[in-house]
């Protein structure tokens, strides 16, 4: 009698299953954020930084965001999307808020997003290791004005950023080998600024150095330089 019955439910179970025919998601989109001259910005590697929102039009009008990380330049990339209209807004980052942009994806997709970061940050001269072995640097930051309808946020602190490793900054350095942040105010904007190491640096060690500026709005995230490279013999 069980055998009878399992010849009859095997057939039911089979019926009730049904092959999942949807394509897996291979649609690319990758792009950069990029300032009104079109050069990318300067943030760190990852999700600390700033992220890139995504919200699938296709299904809903309300539906559940994703999130892709940026790379260093303000790059991006997303190899494993499925084809669709998406909401895309650059958000958390260290520049005014960006309105989003309703991008179709299907395929290789390419869009840049021009955001307007609160600060530019620069080198006003190479890094470099003094007689004490400490690492030096110069550098000078410069406000971008406001959209209108928002507020310019003042300037809040700077930091030296120092990792043995390319992907430098305020998620990446070693803490040991600097002070803490440097408080500071408008009045230092285009002003040449030198902040150095507190500690020496080893022998035979390159480094890979940049500096942050952040100002005081929500998210308190830097804006920075390029990144150096700094060699100890």
């Amino acid at each position: 009698m069980k055998s009878l019955l399992y010849i009859l439910f095997i057939p039911l179970v089979l019926c009730a299953c049904k092959i999942d025919d949807v394509a897996a998601p291979d649609s690319t989109f990758e792009g950069r954020l990029v300032d009104a001259g079109g050069t990318g910005i300067q943030l760190e590697q990852g999700a600390s930084s700033a992220r890139l929102k995504m919200e699938e039009l296709s299904w809903s009008n309300t539906p559940l965001p994703l999130f892709l990380n940026l790379k260093q330049d303000g790059s991006f990339i997303n190899n494993k999307l499925f084809p669709g209209n998406y909401k895309v807004t650059p958000v958390e980052g260290p520049f005014y808020p960006v309105v989003e942009k309703v991008v179709d994806i299907n395929g290789a997709t390419k869009q840049d997003f021009t955001v307007i970061p609160y600060l530019n940050v620069d080198w006003t001269g190479e890094p470099a290791i003094n007689a004490d072995k400490k690492l030096s640097a110069s550098f000078k930051f410069t406000s971008n004005a406001a959209p209108e309808g928002l507020t310019k946020p003042n300037p809040l602190d700077y930091q030296l950023f120092i990792s043995t490793n390319q992907y430098v900054g305020n998620n990446n350095w070693d803490n040991t080998a600097v002070g803490a942040v440097v408080p500071v105010t408008v009045d230092k904007e285009g002003q040449e600024i030198t902040i150095s190491s507190s500690v020496p640096m080893k022998y035979s060690t390159t480094y890979y150095v940049r500096i942050g500026v952040r100002v005081n709005d929500t998210y308190k995230k830097y804006n920075y330089t390029t990144i150096k490279t700094v060699t100890v013999p």
